[in-house]
C-alpha cells in the first residue's frame, strides 16, 4: 500500500504536466529564454561590466544564474526544439491542399498534433474534413471532441501570421522563435524603461540603493561622445524613453495575429 502511494505521488509531476499539453510549447519557450537570459546576465557581470569590483554583492548570485541559466538550457532547450521543429512540420501540412500529399503525411501530422495538443489536433481534423480524409482509429478516437479554436492570449502567441509580416511582406517575422521573441524582448523592454523612469534602476554609489533613473536620452548622447546628467531623480521620463516605449508598443501591436480578421472577411 505504501508503495502504490510512493508510485503515485512520484507522478504529481507527469500528471500536471500532462493535463497542461496545449501550453507545453509555450512553456518550453518561457523557461528556455529564462536559461538564456540569466546565462547571458551572467557573461555581461563577469566580463563587460566588471561586476567583480564594482558589484561584488551580486558575485553570487550571478554566480548562481549562470548555472542554473546552463542547467535549464540543457535540459529545457532539446525539448523546445523538437516540439518547435513538430509545430513547423504540422503547420507544413496544414498548407497542403493535395489529398494526396495530406494522407501520404498523415502518420507524421497525427504524431506532431499529439505531441504539440488539443487545439492542434482539433485544427488537423478540420484540415482532414475539409479534403474528406479519415483520421487514424487511435487519433480520431481521442480527437473527437477537440476544439480548434484558441484563447486570444493563446492566438497572439501562437499567431501564424501577423500585422508585422503582412505589412512588410516579410515571412519570417511569423515565424514561431522571431514572432515570440518579438513578444518577450517588446514586453521586457517595456517594463525596464518604466521601472527605471518611476522607481530608478541604478546606483549613485557603490553601496547605494537603486533609486536613480538613468537617462537614456544622456546615456545614449554619451554613446556618440556628448556630456550630460546621467544619473537623475525618479520619476523621469526623457525623450528617448518616450520614443522607445512608443517604438515598443509599435512593436507589440504589430504582433497581433490577421489570421482571424482573414477568416471573418472571407465568411461574409
Amino acid at each position: 500500500m505504501a508503495r502504490r502511494d510512493r508510485k503515485q505521488s512520484g507522478n504529481v509531476f507527469s500528471r500536471w504536466w500532462e493535463e497542461r499539453r496545449d501550453q507545453h510549447l509555450s512553456i518550453l519557450f518561457i523557461l528556455s529564454m529564462v536559461g538564456l537570459g540569466a546565462f547571458l546576465w551572467s557573461l555581461v557581470f563577469f566580463m563587460m561590466m566588471d561586476g567583480v569590483t564594482e558589484m561584488p554583492d551580486l558575485i553570487g548570485l550571478s554566480w548562481f544564474m549562470a548555472i542554473s541559466g546552463l542547467i535549464l538550457l540543457g535540459v529545457v532547450g532539446p525539448e523546445f526544439f523538437r516540439y518547435n521543429e513538430q509545430l513547423t512540420l504540422l503547420r507544413e501540412i496544414l498548407e497542403l491542399e493535395s489529398r494526396a500529399e495530406i494522407q501520404k503525411r498523415r502518420k507524421e501530422a497525427e504524431e506532431a498534433a499529439t505531441l504539440l495538443g488539443s487545439i492542434h489536433q482539433g485544427k488537423l481534423l478540420a484540415h482532414y474534413k475539409t479534403h474528406g480524409i479519415r483520421a487514424g482509429r487511435a487519433f480520431g478516437s481521442a480527437a473527437t471532441n477537440f476544439a480548434t479554436e484558441e484563447s486570444s492570449l493563446a492566438s497572439w502567441w501562437n499567431a501564424e501570421r501577423t500585422k508585422l509580416s503582412e505589412n512588410t511582406g516579410v515571412e519570417g517575422f511569423a515565424s514561431p522563435n522571431v514572432h515570440k521573441s518579438l513578444i518577450v524582448g517588446g514586453i521586457t523592454g517595456i517594463v525596464l524603461l518604466l521601472w527605471n523612469s518611476l522607481f530608478g534602476i541604478a546606483r549613485m554609489t557603490i553601496d547605494g540603493p537603486r533609486d536613480y533613473s538613468i537617462n537614456v536620452l544622456a546615456w545614449f548622447k554619451g554613446m556618440l561622445g556628448s556630456e550630460g546628467n546621467l544619473l537623475v531623480e525618479p520619476i523621469s521620463f526623457d525623450l528617448m524613453t518616450v520614443v522607445l516605449l512608443i517604438l515598443l508598443g509599435a512593436l507589440l501591436w504589430s504582433t497581433i495575429p490577421t489570421v482571424s480578421l482573414k477568416f471573418s472577411t472571407e465568411e461574409e
